[in-house]
């Protein structure tokens, strides 16, 4: 490229990236010193750790055990964020390769932006995990929960969900997190609750520290050497899940902390973005009063989803779990809407026999921190219209204002008649039972009968949307966890880590959100503590 080009892109990509830190509505700005301003400090550490969850905890202990002095400033009264709604999982591959394989393969197949180094770095750290959490709490004992949900792809064979048992918690996600909140209170690391990070302040181009509301008074901590930024995702902050995922609305399942603080302050300090259309979200049921969904796991064959207008639209027992959205994220540029968001489980009385809809062993919000229980017999949630029900198809079909109620009425007689005359699905290739060659995705929660007409009456339907564990996107960031600029370039003293630009695009694994919290968590920390400090 002829030199005046270069130095014309490069001029454009400055002003534009001058145009994003003061630019549109909600965005913060870093507070400008300079090193002859006489600042008061309220609070200072080496490194200064923005959120206490996996990642966050992780970048803690690791700078705590590199001989650097850590604080840890979180907005919640309590730690944990996403992890502690999770599963507890975390991937420990049996061989590196395959695995490196098997996830440049999500990339590829879903044209996703990728760093390989990035990749191999997280691979061959996977491998240590089990090693590093047992340093933790020699107590834990590891168990293999599940396997790959993308079980057509090379390397997949690989892949072993891990969670921890055999210490304090009631969930996968709070035993984890308890191991690394005991290792951060054992390094005596003071976390200050109740005290969220606002605006980075730097001095030159160097993040220096952090202006913090500790008692509702903001406060300035100076950072010696770094700021880690380990807040969480941006699902529950609408503008921003306006500006850059399609196919909205969509609930959460996370906690509602992940705002997108820590994207707004890394752009005041001029940070690239990746992987910010990128989200995890099977599809949930919205309970009024309830503030965050609940996952659909289906484990009954009588069922099917259909669209508004009462027509099937995808496999529904081989799509990936975390990646249902994309089954539904279709706009409709003939009538202007999105035809599947919500979109409808029907079921038969058959479905909803003997079991809840909803099994309280699940994770997320709702049930981890909300504590909500579905009814046993499922008949709260008939009776509050949260589950629908009718004497009928046609009359289903009718609550659910399906334009044409004939036309749930075919889809239904089709799916009977295909699974009664035919043996399987002929329109998405449904089978009757699972392929007894597959791996369980999640131990205990598969189900062998996949399929069965719905046929017995009374009839029932839920309303499902996207309900979200967490978004991918954020500040891009080097194999180091440094976060960088358009240029490639890294921005001194400020890292990231976890879900604030993770390392996944738009095809994720399950149990790898936490497994790349710890592994960049970890890295974060250790190399912000090897810095110099600034003043």
């Amino acid at each position: 490229m002829p030199r005046n080009q270069v130095s014309t892109r490069r001029t454009f990509l400055k002003t534009a990236s001058a145009a994003v830190i003061s630019g549109p509505v909600g965005l913060a700005t870093a507070k400008e010193i300079s090193k002859n301003d006489e600042i008061k400090w309220d609070r200072e550490a080496d490194v200064v750790v923005l959120g206490y969850g996996n990642a966050g905890s992780n970048a803690a202990i690791a700078a705590a055990d590199a001989d650097s002095s850590v604080i840890i400033l979180e907005k919640m009264p309590e730690g944990g964020g996403s992890v502690c709604v999770s599963s507890g999982g975390f991937v420990v591959p049996t061989n590196k390769d395959d695995y490196y394989a098997f996830q440049k393969a999500l990339y590829e197949l879903s044209r996703s932006e990728w760093d390989p180094e990035i990749l191999r770095v997280f691979c061959e750290e996977s491998l240590k995990l089990g090693d590093y959490v047992k340093s933790l709490d020699p107590q834990v004992t590891l168990a293999i929960y599940g396997h790959a949900g993308y079980q057509n792809l090379p390397g997949a064979d690989c892949v072993n969900k891990i969670s921890p048992r055999n210490v304090p918690g009631k969930k996968g996600g709070e035993r984890l997190f308890g191991i690394f909140q005991r290792a951060v209170e054992k390094r005596n690391i003071p976390v200050l609750l109740n005290t969220p990070a606002q605006q980075l302040i730097r001095c030159g181009n160097e993040v220096a520290g952090v202006v913090a509301l500790e008692n509702g008074k903001p406060i300035n901590v100076k950072a010696r050497k770094a700021v880690v930024i380990a807040t969480g995702g941006f699902q529950c902050n609408p503008e921003l899940m306006k500006r850059y995922v399609f196919g909205n609305p969509m609930g959460y399942l996370g906690g509602p902390s992940h705002t997108g603080d820590g994207l707004l302050m890394a752009q005041s300090m001029g940070a690239d973005l990746w992987h910010m259309n990128s989200v995890s979200a099977p599809l949930g049921i919205q309970v009024p009063g309830v503030k965050a969904g609940l996952a659909m796991v289906t484990r009954r064959p009588a069922f099917i989803w259909v669209d508004q207008d009462g027509k099937r639209f995808v496999n529904e027992k081989k799509l990936d779990y975390h990646c249902s959205w994309m089954a539904v994220n279709q706009f409709d540029a003939i009538k202007h809407r999105y035809p599947r968001i919500p979109c409808y489980m029907i079921m038969d009385k058959t479905y909803l026999e003997g079991a809840p809809l909803i099994s309280s062993g699940g994770s997320g919000y709702a049930i981890n921190k909300e504590g909500y229980v579905w009814s046993k017999d499922n008949k709260k949630e008939i009776e509050s219209g949260v589950i629908i029900e009718a004497p009928t198809i046609e009359e289903l079909a009718k609550k659910l204002e399906i334009p044409n109620p004939a036309t749930l009425v075919d889809t239904v007689n089709r799916w009977n008649d295909d699974l009664k005359t035919k043996g399987i699905d002929t329109e998405y290739g449904r089978t009757p039972t699972a392929d007894p060659n597959q791996k369980a995705v999640f131990v205990g929660r598969d189900v062998k009968a996949w399929s069965a007409p719905i046929e017995e009456g009374p009839f029932y339907a839920v309303k499902l949307v996207p309900v979200m564990y967490h978004t991918m996107g954020g500040p891009r960031r080097s194999v180091k966890a440094e976060c960088l600029n358009p240029y490639g370039e890294k921005i001194p003293r400020l890292y990231v880590a976890g879900e604030l630009g993770s390392t996944w695009g738009l095809t994720y694994q399950g149990a790898c959100a936490n497994a790349d919290a710890m592994i960049f968590g970890r890295i974060a920390g250790k190399e912000a503590a090897a810095l110099t400090p600034w003043s």
